[in-house]
Order: C-alpha cells, then structure tokens, then sequence
C-alpha cells in the first residue's frame, strides 16, 4: 500500500480516469474496462486506510466485496479493489438487453457505461453511490437487536463447537436467554421459512431488501408464518432449545446473497 507501487500507481490512475469520464455526459467517451487488482490484508491495516490509499470508496469496497461493515476486514483476507468506483447492482440479474435498459432507466445512466461481470451474474453501475438503507446496513444501523435481554454465549466466527468439541465456523451468534422469551424480528421483511430445519431446530428465516435474510433458530413457539410481512421489533417467537441446542437460546444469522455476515447492532 506504498504509494510508491506501481500497481497502486496505475490502479489510482484508471480510477481517477474512470470517475472523470463517468460523471461526464460525453457519450464518445468509453470508461476503460472494468477489472480488479487483488490485495491482501494485513495486520496493521483497517477499512478506511485501504480505502484511502487506493482511492475507492465506502460504496465500491463494500459492493464488491459483499462487506457487511468495515470490521469484516481480517489478516490474509483477499480484497478485489476495482479500477472504478460505483456498485453492483444488490441482485443477480442476466446480462441481457432488457434488464440493461431496466437499470440504465432507474438510474439515469449512460448505457454505453454499465460493465456487467458475468462471474457475479450482476451489473457494476460506474459513479453510483448506494442509498441511505445500505449505508445504514453498513454501518451497523440497520438490523435491531432480535432479545430484550440476553447475553451472548456463542460469538461469530471459530469456535470449538459444544458437541464435537472440534474448532469448527459459527455463522451466527447464540444468545442465551430464558425459555419463553420474546424473539423479534431484526429489521422489515417477509417469512419466507417456518418449519424444522436441521441442528437448527424450529427456525424462522425473514427476507429483507437489499439481498438480506435473517436467521432465527432453536424457537420454542412461533408467532409468524410463511409470506407475512412483519415489521422491526414485531415479535415472530419464542425462545426454546429445539434442534442441536445445549440449552435455551436463540441462534441469529444475518445472511446477505447467501453468504454469512457478522451481526453488528448499533443504535441511531
């Protein structure tokens, strides 16, 4: 992260070349093609310097990076950093005519500058910041607490799982609570699960905007069903010890395009 490097020279370079020519509306003017350089994270490093550096910023880092906040960042982790700056589109999408004319009349952009990356089957939008709800996810705003009290028994990330006492991936946080306890949904959405699942037991999965889904298992009771809309802070169960559970508590997960994020919960 040198400035003195000459990969972080030219990625500079294109980035500030890229940003001029996509907040022109000169159309004769082609971005140079989208690609990514690869760094890998350090110890001393944290989001904001590396975003800095490169000259990206919060929205490009997150977007292509499918970060949930800026703590996500960890040792030896491989970050993509991009010669542009903008974001993808949150949802899978064909690269087809139709769904390029779809995007370039919902954010009044120059078709001859979206970039569609057929390996992430989604559209990068040049010079497009994302919106105020994604921001609040970003920063830890978004989701709310899913217990009045509890406290956290299993954090996210290794842990040395309680049955087969191996060092196993936890993709969610265990919060210990008395049986019974209310269970509320973390943030707006729609059931789209109700039922048994696996270790986790009786589990509700409510899907939010923004490619979001929340997780909650091990339930007692529920209190919501398939294709409801609830809204944050609307109670959706109880509390129990259903599945692959050592006592009671509720399993939480926030997932984003499948993959597993860190739940962080700050208040306004």
């Amino acid at each position: 992260m040198e400035y003195s490097n000459p990969s972080l020279k030219n990625l500079r370079s294109e980035i500030k070349e890229n940003l001029r020519i996509s907040k022109s509306g000169a159309r004769r003017e082609e971005l140079i093609p989208l690609k990514y350089y690869q760094y890998k994270v350090r110890k001393e490093d944290n989001f904001f310097k590396i975003m800095a550096r490169t000259g990206m910023d919060l929205e490009t880092l997150s977007s292509v990076n499918e970060l949930s906040s800026p703590h996500d960042l960890s040792p030896g982790m491989i970050l993509e950093i991009p010669n542009m700056r903008g974001t993808f589109h949150p949802e899978e999408t064909s690269g087809d005519e139709k769904t390029k004319q779809m995007l370039v009349d919902k954010y009044n952009i120059d078709p001859n500058k979206l970039q569609y990356d057929s390996e992430r089957e989604k559209w990068f939008l040049p010079g497009i910041s994302m919106g105020k709800s994604e921001k609040s996810f970003f920063y830890g705003f978004g989701f709310q607490f899913p217990l009045t009290e509890a406290r956290i028994s299993s954090g996210f990330g290794k842990r040395l799982d309680p049955f087969t006492k191996k060092d196993t991936f936890h993709g969610g946080i265990d919060l210990a609570a008395e049986q019974g306890s209310d269970v509320f949904a973390s943030m707006d959405g729609e059931v789209i699960f109700k039922g048994k699942q696996g270790g986790y037991g009786n589990l509700i999965i409510i899907k939010h905007s923004l490619g979001y889904e929340t997780r909650y298992g091990h339930l007692f009771d529920f209190d919501a069903n398939i294709g409801q809309k609830v809204k944050k802070g609307q109670k959706i169960g109880e509390v129990g010890q259903t599945g692959r559970a050592t006592g009671p508590h509720l399993h939480f997960e926030i997932r984003r395009n499948s993959k597993r994020e860190r739940p962080i919960f700050r208040s306004h």
